[in-house]
Protein backbone atom coordinates (compact mmCIF):
# COMPACT_ATOMS: atom_id res chain seq x y z
CA UNK A 1 0.00 0.00 0.00
CA UNK A 2 1.31 3.61 -0.50
CA UNK A 3 1.73 6.49 1.16
CA UNK A 4 -1.27 7.80 0.62
CA UNK A 5 -3.91 4.62 0.34
CA UNK A 6 -1.95 4.19 3.88
CA UNK A 7 -2.83 7.69 4.95
CA UNK A 8 -6.50 7.90 3.72
CA UNK A 9 -7.19 4.40 5.57
CA UNK A 10 -5.63 6.10 8.51
CA UNK A 11 -7.73 8.99 8.13
CA UNK A 12 -11.20 6.74 7.64
CA UNK A 13 -10.10 4.49 10.64
CA UNK A 14 -11.48 7.31 13.24
CA UNK A 15 -14.72 9.06 13.65
CA UNK A 16 -12.98 11.95 14.05
CA UNK A 17 -12.78 14.31 11.46
CA UNK A 18 -9.75 14.39 9.19
CA UNK A 19 -8.78 16.80 6.09
CA UNK A 20 -5.31 16.64 4.25
CA UNK A 21 -4.33 19.99 2.33
CA UNK A 22 -1.05 21.50 0.31
CA UNK A 23 0.19 24.45 1.96
CA UNK A 24 -1.57 27.14 -0.20
CA UNK A 25 -4.81 25.01 1.47
CA UNK A 26 -6.18 23.01 -0.89
CA UNK A 27 -8.17 20.19 0.09
CA UNK A 28 -5.72 16.94 -1.18
CA UNK A 29 -8.35 14.21 0.67
CA UNK A 30 -10.89 14.41 3.36
CA UNK A 31 -11.91 11.28 5.45
CA UNK A 32 -15.54 10.08 5.46
CA UNK A 33 -16.45 11.43 8.91
CA UNK A 34 -16.14 14.94 7.78
CA UNK A 35 -18.12 14.86 4.61
CA UNK A 36 -20.80 13.70 6.83
CA UNK A 37 -20.48 16.37 8.93
CA UNK A 38 -21.27 18.92 6.78
CA UNK A 39 -23.32 17.41 4.22
CA UNK A 40 -20.34 17.43 1.64
CA UNK A 41 -19.54 15.54 -1.53
CA UNK A 42 -15.67 14.64 -1.79
CA UNK A 43 -16.10 14.96 -5.79
CA UNK A 44 -17.29 18.66 -4.93
CA UNK A 45 -14.64 19.81 -2.66
CA UNK A 46 -11.11 17.76 -3.47
CA UNK A 47 -8.97 20.36 -5.36
CA UNK A 48 -10.70 23.43 -3.64
CA UNK A 49 -9.68 25.70 -1.08
CA UNK A 50 -10.32 25.57 2.56
CA UNK A 51 -10.56 28.60 3.07
CA UNK A 52 -13.42 29.11 1.14
CA UNK A 53 -15.69 26.82 3.27
CA UNK A 54 -14.26 29.00 6.34
CA UNK A 55 -16.08 32.53 7.12
CA UNK A 56 -13.66 35.50 6.36
CA UNK A 57 -12.52 36.18 9.78
CA UNK A 58 -11.67 32.67 10.55
CA UNK A 59 -9.11 33.09 7.96
CA UNK A 60 -6.30 34.74 8.89
CA UNK A 61 -6.77 33.10 12.64
CA UNK A 62 -6.48 29.48 11.35
CA UNK A 63 -3.11 30.40 9.07
CA UNK A 64 -1.55 31.65 12.05
CA UNK A 65 -2.04 27.70 13.63
CA UNK A 66 -0.79 26.67 9.76
CA UNK A 67 1.91 28.98 10.14
CA UNK A 68 3.50 27.47 13.84
CA UNK A 69 3.66 24.73 12.36
CA UNK A 70 5.33 25.37 8.97
CA UNK A 71 8.05 26.92 11.70
CA UNK A 72 8.80 24.65 14.38
CA UNK A 73 8.06 21.05 11.72
CA UNK A 74 5.92 20.26 15.14
CA UNK A 75 2.19 18.98 15.36
CA UNK A 76 0.01 22.05 17.06
CA UNK A 77 -3.17 21.45 19.17
CA UNK A 78 -5.76 23.64 19.58
CA UNK A 79 -9.27 24.34 20.52
CA UNK A 80 -12.10 25.74 18.04
CA UNK A 81 -15.27 26.63 17.71
CA UNK A 82 -17.17 26.89 13.76
CA UNK A 83 -20.68 26.53 12.65
CA UNK A 84 -21.55 25.92 16.67
CA UNK A 85 -19.63 22.70 16.61
CA UNK A 86 -17.00 23.13 19.18
CA UNK A 87 -13.28 21.13 18.48
CA UNK A 88 -10.41 19.27 19.96
CA UNK A 89 -7.94 20.13 16.82
CA UNK A 90 -4.52 19.00 15.40
CA UNK A 91 -2.56 20.32 12.52
CA UNK A 92 -0.14 17.72 11.90
CA UNK A 93 3.11 18.29 9.34
CA UNK A 94 3.86 15.53 6.23
CA UNK A 95 7.55 15.56 5.41
CA UNK A 96 8.41 14.86 2.11
CA UNK A 97 11.29 11.92 2.14
CA UNK A 98 13.19 13.44 -0.53
CA UNK A 99 13.48 16.99 0.19
CA UNK A 100 12.64 16.83 4.00
CA UNK A 101 10.43 20.07 3.28
CA UNK A 102 6.22 19.71 4.91
CA UNK A 103 4.33 19.41 1.62
CA UNK A 104 1.41 18.92 3.14
CA UNK A 105 -0.91 19.33 6.46
CA UNK A 106 -3.17 16.34 8.06
CA UNK A 107 -5.55 18.09 9.95
CA UNK A 108 -7.77 16.33 12.78
CA UNK A 109 -10.53 17.14 15.11
CA UNK A 110 -12.70 15.89 17.53
CA UNK A 111 -16.13 16.88 18.22
CA UNK A 112 -16.17 18.46 21.59
CA UNK A 113 -19.76 20.48 21.35
CA UNK A 114 -21.66 18.61 23.34
CA UNK A 115 -19.73 18.86 26.23
CA UNK A 116 -19.26 22.56 25.87
CA UNK A 117 -23.12 22.95 25.49
CA UNK A 118 -23.73 20.27 28.80
CA UNK A 119 -21.28 21.41 31.46
CA UNK A 120 -23.81 22.84 34.27
CA UNK A 121 -26.26 19.92 32.99
CA UNK A 122 -23.36 17.65 33.87
CA UNK A 123 -23.53 18.51 37.49
CA UNK A 124 -26.74 19.22 38.21
CA UNK A 125 -28.70 16.50 36.22
CA UNK A 126 -26.99 12.82 36.29
CA UNK A 127 -29.21 11.43 34.11
CA UNK A 128 -27.81 13.93 31.04
CA UNK A 129 -24.55 13.23 32.38
CA UNK A 130 -25.36 9.42 31.22
CA UNK A 131 -26.41 10.14 27.90
CA UNK A 132 -22.57 11.13 26.69
CA UNK A 133 -20.21 9.00 25.55
CA UNK A 134 -17.46 9.66 27.40
CA UNK A 135 -16.38 9.23 30.93
CA UNK A 136 -17.21 12.30 33.18
CA UNK A 137 -17.70 12.67 36.71
CA UNK A 138 -17.85 15.61 39.83
CA UNK A 139 -15.51 15.75 42.74
CA UNK A 140 -15.66 17.99 45.42
CA UNK A 141 -12.75 19.88 47.01
CA UNK A 142 -11.53 16.75 48.95
CA UNK A 143 -11.12 15.32 45.99
CA UNK A 144 -13.93 12.98 45.98
CA UNK A 145 -16.33 11.71 43.72
CA UNK A 146 -19.53 12.72 43.83
CA UNK A 147 -20.99 12.45 40.47
CA UNK A 148 -20.58 10.22 37.81
CA UNK A 149 -21.72 8.70 34.33
CA UNK A 150 -22.60 5.52 33.07
CA UNK A 151 -19.40 5.45 31.16
CA UNK A 152 -17.36 6.33 33.94
CA UNK A 153 -18.70 3.22 35.70
CA UNK A 154 -18.17 1.17 32.47
CA UNK A 155 -14.49 2.07 32.45
CA UNK A 156 -13.72 1.47 36.08
CA UNK A 157 -15.65 -1.20 36.18
CA UNK A 158 -17.73 -0.31 39.07
CA UNK A 159 -20.93 0.69 39.92
CA UNK A 160 -21.78 4.29 40.76
CA UNK A 161 -22.27 3.45 44.56
CA UNK A 162 -19.14 1.51 44.62
CA UNK A 163 -17.13 4.72 43.28
CA UNK A 164 -19.07 7.47 45.15
CA UNK A 165 -17.47 9.01 47.86
CA UNK A 166 -13.71 6.90 46.48
CA UNK A 167 -10.66 9.31 46.24
CA UNK A 168 -9.88 10.58 43.05
CA UNK A 169 -6.49 9.35 44.03
CA UNK A 170 -7.06 5.33 44.94
CA UNK A 171 -9.87 5.15 41.56
CA UNK A 172 -6.39 6.06 39.53
CA UNK A 173 -3.80 4.82 41.91
CA UNK A 174 -1.46 6.59 43.38
CA UNK A 175 1.47 6.55 40.56
CA UNK A 176 -1.19 7.95 37.93
CA UNK A 177 -2.44 10.37 40.51
CA UNK A 178 0.67 12.26 41.48
CA UNK A 179 2.41 11.64 38.03
CA UNK A 180 -0.69 13.37 35.60
CA UNK A 181 -3.27 13.91 37.22
CA UNK A 182 -1.90 15.86 40.57
CA UNK A 183 -0.80 19.10 38.85
CA UNK A 184 -4.28 19.53 36.82
CA UNK A 185 -6.69 19.66 39.78
CA UNK A 186 -4.15 21.38 41.99
CA UNK A 187 -4.33 24.29 39.66
CA UNK A 188 -8.62 23.63 38.87
CA UNK A 189 -8.70 24.12 42.82
CA UNK A 190 -7.12 27.14 42.44
CA UNK A 191 -10.17 28.25 39.66
CA UNK A 192 -8.41 27.60 36.27
CA UNK A 193 -9.65 25.35 33.21
CA UNK A 194 -6.55 22.64 32.87
CA UNK A 195 -6.18 20.06 30.82
CA UNK A 196 -4.04 16.94 30.34
CA UNK A 197 -3.49 14.37 27.53
CA UNK A 198 -1.70 10.68 29.05
CA UNK A 199 -2.41 6.78 28.24
CA UNK A 200 -4.17 5.17 31.32
CA UNK A 201 -4.58 1.81 31.64
CA UNK A 202 -8.28 0.98 33.12
CA UNK A 203 -9.31 -2.41 34.93
CA UNK A 204 -9.82 -4.36 32.09
CA UNK A 205 -6.56 -4.11 30.66
CA UNK A 206 -6.89 -2.00 27.58
CA UNK A 207 -4.60 0.99 27.60
CA UNK A 208 -6.21 4.39 26.51
CA UNK A 209 -4.81 7.66 25.35
CA UNK A 210 -7.41 9.86 27.12
CA UNK A 211 -8.01 13.78 26.72
CA UNK A 212 -8.76 14.78 30.31
CA UNK A 213 -10.27 18.32 30.94
CA UNK A 214 -10.75 19.73 34.25
CA UNK A 215 -13.63 22.41 34.95
CA UNK A 216 -13.98 24.43 38.34
CA UNK A 217 -17.43 24.62 39.03
CA UNK A 218 -17.86 27.87 41.58
CA UNK A 219 -20.03 28.21 44.85
CA UNK A 220 -20.20 31.63 43.86
CA UNK A 221 -18.04 34.15 41.86
CA UNK A 222 -14.84 33.72 44.13
CA UNK A 223 -14.99 29.86 45.90
CA UNK A 224 -14.84 26.46 44.23
CA UNK A 225 -16.73 23.98 45.28
CA UNK A 226 -15.78 21.20 42.95
CA UNK A 227 -14.46 19.92 39.53
CA UNK A 228 -15.79 18.90 36.73
CA UNK A 229 -13.77 16.31 35.02
CA UNK A 230 -14.54 15.64 31.32
CA UNK A 231 -12.44 13.00 29.44
CA UNK A 232 -12.06 11.66 26.04
CA UNK A 233 -11.06 8.90 24.37
CA UNK A 234 -8.28 9.98 21.33
CA UNK A 235 -6.92 6.76 21.42
CA UNK A 236 -7.32 6.47 17.66
CA UNK A 237 -6.11 10.19 17.18
CA UNK A 238 -3.07 9.33 19.06
CA UNK A 239 -1.94 5.77 16.51
CA UNK A 240 -2.86 7.83 13.52
CA UNK A 241 -0.67 10.90 15.37
CA UNK A 242 2.16 8.49 16.12
CA UNK A 243 1.65 6.42 12.42
CA UNK A 244 1.89 9.76 10.42
CA UNK A 245 5.12 10.28 12.30
CA UNK A 246 6.56 6.96 11.91
CA UNK A 247 5.97 7.31 8.23
CA UNK A 248 7.88 10.94 8.51
CA UNK A 249 10.86 9.77 9.74
CA UNK A 250 11.21 5.99 8.15
CA UNK A 251 12.45 5.33 4.69
CA UNK A 252 9.61 3.43 3.03
CA UNK A 253 12.04 1.45 0.68
CA UNK A 254 14.31 0.02 3.67
CA UNK A 255 11.97 0.50 6.83
CA UNK A 256 14.99 2.12 8.52
CA UNK A 257 15.41 5.85 9.81
CA UNK A 258 15.45 8.90 7.22
CA UNK A 259 17.37 11.38 6.95
CA UNK A 260 14.96 13.70 8.68
CA UNK A 261 15.20 11.35 12.41
CA UNK A 262 19.03 11.79 11.89
CA UNK A 263 18.72 15.10 12.12
CA UNK A 264 16.90 15.16 15.13
CA UNK A 265 19.15 12.53 16.84
CA UNK A 266 22.25 14.32 15.97
CA UNK A 267 21.14 17.60 17.57
CA UNK A 268 19.61 15.64 20.65
CA UNK A 269 23.32 13.35 21.48
CA UNK A 270 25.00 16.60 20.83
CA UNK A 271 23.19 18.22 23.78
CA UNK A 272 23.36 15.23 25.42
CA UNK A 273 27.16 14.82 25.08
CA UNK A 274 27.58 18.63 26.25
CA UNK A 275 26.13 17.69 29.37
CA UNK A 276 27.66 14.78 30.42
CA UNK A 277 30.89 14.11 28.20
CA UNK A 278 30.46 11.04 26.86
CA UNK A 279 31.67 9.47 23.28
CA UNK A 280 29.61 9.99 20.54
CA UNK A 281 30.76 8.52 16.84
CA UNK A 282 29.27 8.82 13.73
CA UNK A 283 29.70 5.81 10.85
CA UNK A 284 28.70 6.67 6.95
CA UNK A 285 29.16 4.83 4.08
CA UNK A 286 28.07 3.95 1.27
CA UNK A 287 27.78 0.58 -1.61
CA UNK A 288 30.59 0.58 -3.96
CA UNK A 289 29.35 0.36 -7.76
CA UNK A 290 25.61 0.52 -6.29
CA UNK A 291 24.92 2.25 -10.10
CA UNK A 292 26.45 -0.99 -12.12
CA UNK A 293 24.08 -2.83 -9.95
CA UNK A 294 21.57 -1.24 -11.10
CA UNK A 295 21.65 -0.93 -14.37
CA UNK A 296 22.80 -4.75 -14.98
CA UNK A 297 20.59 -6.54 -12.90
CA UNK A 298 17.53 -3.97 -12.55
CA UNK A 299 16.32 -1.56 -9.79
CA UNK A 300 13.95 -4.31 -8.28
CA UNK A 301 17.19 -6.44 -7.42
CA UNK A 302 18.92 -2.99 -6.32
CA UNK A 303 15.90 -2.31 -3.72
CA UNK A 304 16.20 -5.95 -2.43
CA UNK A 305 19.84 -5.16 -2.18
CA UNK A 306 19.45 -2.36 -0.22
CA UNK A 307 16.92 -4.03 2.05
CA UNK A 308 19.31 -6.60 2.60
CA UNK A 309 21.85 -4.61 3.46
CA UNK A 310 19.82 -2.73 6.04
CA UNK A 311 19.04 -6.00 8.01
CA UNK A 312 22.09 -7.28 7.96
CA UNK A 313 23.39 -4.07 9.49
CA UNK A 314 20.44 -3.90 12.03
CA UNK A 315 22.00 -7.43 13.57
CA UNK A 316 25.45 -5.63 14.71
CA UNK A 317 24.23 -2.62 16.45
CA UNK A 318 22.50 -1.82 19.62
CA UNK A 319 18.75 -0.47 19.75
CA UNK A 320 20.03 2.71 20.90
CA UNK A 321 21.77 3.56 17.67
CA UNK A 322 20.40 5.76 15.26
CA UNK A 323 20.66 3.68 11.77
CA UNK A 324 19.61 6.03 8.61
CA UNK A 325 19.50 6.09 4.99
CA UNK A 326 21.10 9.51 4.22
CA UNK A 327 20.03 9.23 0.70
CA UNK A 328 20.47 6.89 -2.21
CA UNK A 329 22.83 3.61 -1.27
CA UNK A 330 24.18 6.17 1.33
CA UNK A 331 24.04 5.11 5.00
CA UNK A 332 24.59 6.72 8.47
CA UNK A 333 24.82 5.03 12.08
CA UNK A 334 24.76 7.38 15.01
CA UNK A 335 26.46 5.74 18.24
CA UNK A 336 25.86 7.51 21.49
CA UNK A 337 28.20 6.93 24.01
CA UNK A 338 30.66 5.36 21.77
CA UNK A 339 34.35 6.05 21.22
CA UNK A 340 36.03 6.22 17.61
CA UNK A 341 37.99 3.04 18.53
CA UNK A 342 34.69 1.33 18.95
CA UNK A 343 33.07 2.92 16.16
CA UNK A 344 36.19 1.87 13.81
CA UNK A 345 35.54 -1.72 14.98
CA UNK A 346 32.10 -1.82 14.64
CA UNK A 347 32.57 -0.40 11.03
CA UNK A 348 34.84 -3.40 10.32
CA UNK A 349 32.79 -6.01 11.45
CA UNK A 350 29.76 -4.48 9.74
CA UNK A 351 32.14 -4.36 6.31
CA UNK A 352 33.47 -8.14 6.51
CA UNK A 353 30.02 -9.12 7.36
CA UNK A 354 28.60 -7.37 4.15
CA UNK A 355 31.64 -8.43 1.97
CA UNK A 356 30.40 -12.44 2.93
CA UNK A 357 27.07 -12.12 2.84
CA UNK A 358 24.96 -13.44 -0.68
CA UNK A 359 22.75 -11.05 -2.80
CA UNK A 360 20.68 -12.00 -5.46
CA UNK A 361 21.90 -10.70 -8.51
CA UNK A 362 25.57 -9.09 -8.05
CA UNK A 363 26.37 -12.21 -5.62
CA UNK A 364 28.93 -10.29 -3.54
CA UNK A 365 28.71 -6.41 -2.09
CA UNK A 366 31.22 -4.19 -0.84
CA UNK A 367 30.95 -1.19 1.42
CA UNK A 368 33.37 1.83 1.95
CA UNK A 369 33.24 3.62 5.42
CA UNK A 370 33.94 6.61 6.91
CA UNK A 371 34.34 7.02 10.53
CA UNK A 372 34.81 10.41 13.03
CA UNK A 373 34.14 11.19 16.41
CA UNK A 374 32.31 14.31 18.07
CA UNK A 375 34.74 17.08 19.51
CA UNK A 376 33.40 19.83 21.49
CA UNK A 377 35.33 22.06 18.76
CA UNK A 378 32.20 20.35 16.14
CA UNK A 379 29.40 21.75 14.85
CA UNK A 380 26.85 19.65 13.14
CA UNK A 381 27.69 20.85 10.19
CA UNK A 382 31.47 20.31 10.88
CA UNK A 383 30.63 16.93 12.39
CA UNK A 384 29.02 15.18 9.35
CA UNK A 385 31.14 16.76 6.48
CA UNK A 386 34.15 15.20 8.41
CA UNK A 387 32.46 11.62 8.06
CA UNK A 388 31.62 12.21 4.15
CA UNK A 389 35.31 13.27 3.88
CA UNK A 390 36.65 10.10 5.53
CA UNK A 391 33.83 8.10 2.95
CA UNK A 392 35.33 9.92 0.12
CA UNK A 393 38.94 8.85 1.24
CA UNK A 394 37.69 5.00 1.39
CA UNK A 395 36.46 5.08 -2.00
CA UNK A 396 39.20 6.92 -3.62
CA UNK A 397 41.92 4.53 -1.95
CA UNK A 398 40.30 0.87 -3.47
CA UNK A 399 36.87 1.23 -1.63
CA UNK A 400 35.69 -1.81 0.87
CA UNK A 401 37.72 -0.42 3.96
CA UNK A 402 37.52 2.04 6.93
CA UNK A 403 38.95 5.38 7.39
CA UNK A 404 39.30 7.15 10.52
CA UNK A 405 39.00 11.08 10.77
Amino acid sequence: MDNDNLTYALMNASSDLAVIIDLNGTLLEVNDAALRRYGLERDKIINHSLYRLLPSDYINFRKVYIDIVLQSHEPHRFEDEFNGFSYHACIYPLINNKTNNIDKLAIFATDKTIFKKNEDLYIKHSKILSTVQSPMAFINTDLTVQIVNDVYCKYFEKNEKEIHGESIEKLYGAKTYKTILKKQIDNCLKGNTSSSQDWFTFPDGIKRYMLMNFYPFFKNSNTVSGIVINSTDITKMKQMEDELKKLSITDQLTGIYNRVKFAEALTDEINRLKRYNSGLSIIMFDIDHFKKVNDIFGHDVGDEVLKKLSNLVHEYIRDTDIFSRWGGEEFMILLPHTKITDASNLANRIREKIENKYFKGPNTVTCSFGVTEYTMDDSEESYTKRVDEALYKSKHSGRNMVTVL
